[in-house]
């Protein structure tokens, strides 16, 4: 699986994302995001991802997914900052 691929499955189980999102545009919305904040030295809080995610998957927080998530945002963080 792509770190991308990753990434999206991370981010639908973690934020209940509608089962389309993220799609690719919403994904480099959020990381181009992220980016920034690590780019200013700082770590990417709790809120602020929840925000970022809010802010480009408008059905974030409306699904919900069966079995363990095991994301947590330093994994996701890190599949978000990974180059191919």
């Amino acid at each position: 699986m792509r770190f991308d691929d990753q990434l999206a499955h991370g981010i639908k189980m973690k934020y209940g994302t509608a089962p389309q999102e993220p799609d690719v545009r919403q994904l480099r919305h959020i990381k181009e995001q992220l980016k920034s904040i690590l780019d200013s030295g700082r770590i990417p809080t709790s809120e602020e991802w929840r925000k970022i995610v809010h802010a480009h998957c408008p059905g974030a927080g409306k699904y919900r997914y069966a079995g363990i998530d095991n994301s947590d945002l330093t994994t996701l963080l890190k599949l978000a900052t990974k180059t191919p």
